[in-house]
C-alpha cells in the first residue's frame, strides 16, 4: 500500500451496496475501502464470490474489514467470540484484505448506562465492574489469542478502543497491545473515541508510529454526563463538532506515521449526501489535511 494512503470508510457510502461503494471510491481518487462484514456477507449473499470482489476492486485496495466486537469475551462468549473470529478472518482474506478491525466491549452503550444506573442489562456486560488488573489480563489474553489466529491467515488486527467501555482510549489500550507483544496487533487512531475519554493532540504525538495501523478522522460533539452513545455525541459532520480536527491530524503526523487515513461519519445529514459527490468531498478534504 502507498504510502499516506487514502480510504474510504463504510460510513462515507452510506447505506450503498458494495458495487456502488467501491465506484464512489475509484471516481473520487481514493487508493482503498474499509468495507464492513456486512457489506461483503450481502454481497456474497447475492451469489457473488471472492473472485468477484477481486473483479469489481480491479486494483483498488481493502485496508481492513470491520469488525469484531466486544473482544474481551471470556467462558463458552470466548469460544463462540473465536469461531465468529476464525470466519470474519478467512472471509477479510478470501478478499484480499490487509487487516480486520477488532473492538473491545460492551458494545452497546445501553451496558454502561444500566450498570451507571444500577439497572438489570439483558446483554452483554463485558468486563465491567472487575478490577482494573483483572481486566487489563483477560483483555491481554484475548488479544494475543486472536492475533495468533489472523497471523493464519496472514492478517494484521487493529484495536479501537471504545470510550464507553473499561479500556476507554488509547492510553489504556497501547500498554495493552504492547504487553500482547504480537508483530500483527496493532492501533487504530480514532479521533471521536479519544477525544471524549480526553486525549489531546499532545498525547498523539507521542504514539509510537509503528504501533498504528491506520486514523480514523471524525469529530464529536463535546462530552458530558452521559454515556457517549454514537447516536448523540457523532452526529457532527466533518468540522462541525469540538474535535480540532487539523490539530490531530498534524499531531498523528509529527510521529512519522504515513500509513492509511480514513474519515468516519455518523452524522445522519452526511449519510443522506449524494454518495459520489459525497466521496469526492471527503476525499478532497482528506488530501488537503494529510
Amino acid at each position: 500500500m502507498k504510502k499516506n494512503a487514502l480510504s474510504l470508510h463504510s460510513s462515507v457510502a452510506g447505506r450503498a451496496n458494495l458495487s456502488t461503494y467501491v465506484r464512489a471510491a475509484k471516481e473520487a481518487g481514493f487508493d482503498c475501502i474499509e468495507p464492513t462484514k456486512v457489506q461483503l456477507q450481502y454481497f456474497f449473499d447475492g451469489g457473488h464470490t471472492a473472485k468477484d470482489v477481486e473483479k469489481l476492486m480491479d486494483g483498488l485496495e481493502i485496508s481492513s474489514v470491520g469488525w469484531l466486537s466486544d473482544l474481551d469475551r471470556q467462558g463458552h462468549e470466548f469460544v463462540a467470540m473465536m469461531k465468529e473470529a476464525e470466519e470474519l478472518f478467512a472471509m477479510a482474506a478470501s478478499v484480499g484484505s490487509h487487516a480486520v478491525e477488532i473492538i473491545n466491549g460492551p458494545v452497546d452503550w445501553h451496558a454502561v448506562d444500566a450498570y451507571r444506573r444500577g439497572v438489570p442489562f439483558q446483554g452483554y456486560m463485558g468486563l465491567l465492574g472487575l478490577p482494573e488488573e483483572e481486566i487489563h489480563s483477560l483483555t491481554v489474553k484475548n488479544l494475543r489469542a486472536l492475533a495468533d489466529l489472523a497471523a493464519q491467515f496472514s492478517l494484521s488486527l487493529f484495536f479501537e478502543p471504545l470510550c464507553w467501555t473499561p479500556i476507554p482510549s488509547l492510553k489504556e489500550a497501547i500498554p495493552l497491545v504492547r504487553e500482547a507483544d504480537r508483530e500483527n496487533l496493532k492501533i487504530v487512531v480514532d479521533f471521536y473515541h479519544n477525544y471524549i475519554a480526553g486525549l489531546d493532540a499532545g498525547f498523539l504525538s507521542h504514539i509510537d508510529k509503528d504501533v498504528i495501523l491506520g486514523v480514523h478522522i471524525c469529530n464529536s460533539q463535546k462530552p458530558d454526563d452521559r454515556v457517549p452513545c454514537e447516536e448523540i455525541f457523532r452526529d457532527t459532520a466533518f468540522y462541525e463538532g469540538a474535535v480540532p480536527v487539523r490539530e490531530w491530524v498534524d499531531a498523528v503526523k509529527a510521529t512519522g506515521f504515513d500509513g492509511w487515513w480514513a474519515y468516519e461519519t455518523f452524522s445522519r445529514r452526511e449519510a443522506e449526501e449524494e454518495v459520489y459527490s459525497f466521496a469526492r468531498y471527503v476525499h478532497r478534504e482528506l488530501e488537503t489535511l494529510v
